[in-house]
């Protein structure tokens, strides 16, 4: 008689149990707590949350772009217990020119983060003299190397969002039409002109909105169907009008394997344009994005984006 390993035999519970085998590979590091894990909707195109069929893919619309950031950063020296970080920054909107990805706009930014405070007048100088940007992590008085890390990534992350906000506006400012897609969420621009133009993937799923057997339906949406419209809650009273996505068939795999949720600016039209855009990102499934480990959640040109932004950056270090 062969004995069945745990695994199969907790598999075989599960499955027993009317369950879903499958989901995760082995992993070896403890998750940290989520900072934000709920969130509150408001339905807006059913009363209940409905797995909608999309239909077949459609080509993005002409003049479509696409817009994505990189960052980068490291210690290069220390005075006393200070870390001296430099970093990089770099954002891009690459757009279709003959069924070709192309460079519309980008900027770059390379940087110098540190506390300012705690650095003597000569230390001050020495890093000015880099010609570089500098920048103030700031830092309380008692010092901690890693949360002074903590405060000089921050900084990184920062920059990077600036440069990203300084590409969509140059973009939204020289294209009065046409769609913009980011990587996250559109929150940070709901108040430029040409936000009803921006659509946000989000590729995480962090904070939910959803509950009970809203949330069930969204979270097990067969491939190529979206959720309900519903509305969320930015900061303060702003909304965003939001739906989850499912690329690629999760059977065999996670949970959020394949699952996007697709955010646009409060406006009467995303309700009607829902199935429309939805269409749209299921074309830009192909080309795959492997080997990127994302490949499931991360469409073809958003890919293009990054790997245009890595190449220009080189080794860097």
């Amino acid at each position: 008689m062969v004995t069945r390993s745990a695994g199969h035999r907790i598999r075989d519970a599960i499955l027993a149990a009317n369950g879903k085998v499958g989901g995760s590979s082995v992993l070896t590091h403890v998750p940290q707590p989520l900072t934000r894990p709920f969130g509150s909707a408001e339905q807006l195109e059913h009363e209940c949350v409905e797995a909608v069929a999309v239909g077949e893919p459609k080509a993005s619309p002409r003049g479509t772009g696409f817009l994505d950031g990189i960052q980068r950063y490291s210690v290069v020296g220390r005075f006393g217990l200070v870390p001296v970080v430099r970093g990089y920054v770099a954002a891009a909107v690459l757009g279709r020119r003959n069924e070709n990805l192309c460079v519309r706009h980008q900027v770059s930014e390379e940087f110098v983060a540190t506390s300012i405070g705690r650095l003597s007048g000569e230390q001050l100088r020495e890093l000015e003299n880099t010609r570089l940007p500098l920048y103030d992590s700031g830092g309380d008085d008692r010092e901690h190397p890693i949360l002074d890390m903590h405060l000089a990534a921050r900084v990184v992350e920062d920059r990077r969002e600036r440069a990203e906000q300084r590409v969509i506006l140059s973009y939204l400012r020289d294209r009065p039409e046409g769609w913009l897609v980011v990587d996250g969420s559109i929150a940070p621009y709901l108040a430029e002109d040409g936000a009803s133009r921006i659509l946000g993937l989000i590729k995480s799923h962090e904070t939910q909105f959803l509950e009970g057997e809203d949330l069930r339906t969204a979270m097990t949406l067969p491939v190529g169907h979206r959720s309900s419209v519903f509305a969320r809650r930015t900061n303060g009273r702003d909304k965003a009008y939001t739906w989850y996505l499912r690329l690629w068939p999760w059977d065999d795999r996670g949970l959020l394997h394949g699952l996007v949720r697709l955010e646009l600016a409060p406006v009467d039209e995303a309700v009607v344009q829902a199935s429309e855009i939805s269409a749209w990102m299921l074309s830009e499934r192909s080309p795959l994005s492997a080997p990127d480990s994302r490949w499931d959640r991360l469409i073809y040109p958003m890919r293009q984006v990054e790997s245009y932004l890595r190449a220009q950056v080189g080794e860097w270090l």
